[in-house]
């Protein structure tokens, strides 16, 4: 029996959820609920959950932010519900892997068949090597999968992508990367970025957002919060503190 957690902000969707199938005859046993992205963030990290169904659109954390955080640190897959269609919420939800993309209000079958097909990813990642093939090895994975992110950082990047083309199990990759680098990829991807942002803040006169784009963010918001939490200052503080230095 695989574990589901649910992420939406609405009381009522929760309970109607939670209501509308019987997730056990799915195959999951539902291990905890959560109002916002913030707080989901915090029980995928203390529940391991191997799925999670997240509204796209919620307070403090956003549905495809939750994606962002927990790439290359925990393992599940996600299956993303929400009352907008717009296709770069379709496009960005995929990109992280995600199973599925419903649209409120959801019914009894979309949901059943998402689940579904959640299980089957589930099952087929479970015969995936949880150790290294015999061709590789751990520095020669490790270095592969820098060299990538080196190469795509201003691309969606998620480690299921390297994995499966490295024939691994994406959570042992994961572990195997913070082992070698001391970092989780999901971190290594944001310093890879902000080391190019800086970069552009100082030598180019590109407008911040241009920039976050640039080095993959396609949410200036989110570029800005990583910035600030990576660096201390906001890009426009930083750009203005490097302008300052060179007058």
């Amino acid at each position: 029996m695989y574990r589901a957690l649910l992420v939406e902000d609405e009381p009522k969707m929760r309970e109607g959820m939670k209501r509308i199938i019987s997730w056990e005859g799915c195959g999951f046993l539902l291990c905890g609920e959560a109002e916002n992205g913030r707080e989901g963030l915090r029980l995928i990290e203390e529940e391991k959950p191997d799925l999670v169904v997240t509204d796209v659109r919620m307070p403090v954390l956003s549905g495809l932010e939750l994606m962002m955080e927990v790439s290359g640190r925990i393992d599940c897959q996600f299956i993303v519900i929400s009352g907008y269609s717009e296709f770069d919420y379709v496009k960005g939800a995929l990109k992280f892997g995600a199973v599925d993309y419903l649209l409120k209000p959801l019914d009894e079958e979309q949901l059943a068949e998402a689940l579904h097909r959640a299980k089957q990813r589930l099952d087929r990642e479970a015969l995936l090597p949880k150790s290294l093939p015999s061709h590789l090895s751990a520095s020669g994975a490790v270095g592969d999968v820098i060299r990538y992110i080196q190469d795509k950082y201003s691309y969606t990047i998620t480690i299921k992508d390297i994995a499966a083309q490295l024939y691994m199990h994406p959570i042992y990759l994961g572990q195997l990367f913070k082992k070698t680098t001391g970092v989780y990829f999901n971190d290594y991807v944001h310093q890879t970025r902000m080391e190019q942002a800086q970069r552009l803040l100082a030598t180019t006169a590109k407008k911040i957002y241009e920039i976050g784009l640039d080095v993959g963010y396609k949410d200036n918001d989110y570029f800005v919060q990583q910035f600030k939490k990576r660096t201390g200052v906001t890009p426009s503080q930083y750009r203005s503190s490097i302008r300052g230095c060179v007058q």
